[in-house]
């Protein structure tokens, strides 16, 4: 196994050796669980979130052991980069690599655990959704852009907030693995891709692609025509999905 610990927390080690052992263990809480699985513990008094990443296939195998990055990896290394250019992420604990026969096969990513809500159920399972959250979010994604971050799955569940003491809304970013890197803002088309996942509630998503726009000092309603281009055709291919896997049953 392979285990990579940041300096300030190798009081941790001893935990984190037989880190499969842990995750499997009765300690701990699952707060998520799906095609990744994700467990809150307190170790040695330290409050931190691991998530377990599914377990690849053979050709990932391959490719995580001797072309790529691990998710795992990244999702430590990107934490760094976030937090250099001005966006709250959580601080990064470590990250384990599982091999067996030599090839990678299962990688973890342990981070201090956030304590603050998603975004998702505040915004989209409310139909009087509060428009400051959804005005402050499309700020901060505009502000993500600016500073050359395009986060590989801008769902809003990736978005925790809290309220501060001015009334507004600061975001701490989740789930960072596949997140892009430029050195300038990248270009609108680009922009607008990525804005396709924010939600698929018309209302909602037309809101904050024009809160976004104005953020950024675009024409809101080039920029809403894009974003909806790019939604119509991630609908679309997902609904193609879906009846070949019908047809095949």
């Amino acid at each position: 196994m392979k285990l990579i610990i940041s300096p300030g927390f190798r009081n941790l080690k001893s935990w984190l050796n037989d880190i499969s052992r842990l995750f499997d263990s009765q300690d701990g809480v699952i707060v998520h669980q799906g095609r990744n699985t994700i467990k809150n513990f307190t170790l040695d008094g330290i409050p931190v979130t691991i998530k377990r990443f599914k377990r690849v296939n053979l050709a990932q195998q391959i490719a995580y052991t001797f072309f790529r990055k691990t998710k795992a990896e990244r999702a430590f290394r990107y934490a760094s980069i976030f937090r250099q250019r001005g966006i709250s992420t959580p601080q990064e604990i470590a990250y384990a690599e599982i091999k067996r026969h030599g090839l990678f096969t299962t990688g973890y990513f342990i981070s201090a655990t956030c304590p603050y809500p998603p975004a998702f159920p505040a915004l989209v399972d409310n139909p009087g959704y509060d428009r400051q959250l959804a005005t402050d979010l499309a700020r901060h994604i505009a502000e993500m852009h600016r500073k050359g971050i395009v986060h590989g799955d801008l769902n809003l569940g990736n978005f925790l907030y809290h309220k501060n003491d001015s009334g507004h809304y600061d975001f701490t970013v989740i789930d960072i693995n596949r997140s892009k890197f430029y050195n300038s803002p990248p270009p609108q088309k680009i922009c607008a891709k990525n804005l396709r996942t924010l939600t698929h509630r018309r209302d909602l998503f037309r809101f904050m692609v024009e809160e976004y726009a104005k953020a950024m000092g675009w024409e809101t309603k080039t920029m809403l025509e894009a974003a909806t281009k790019e939604l119509e055709k991630l609908e679309s291919r997902y609904r193609r999905k879906q009846q070949i896997k019908k047809l095949i049953r």
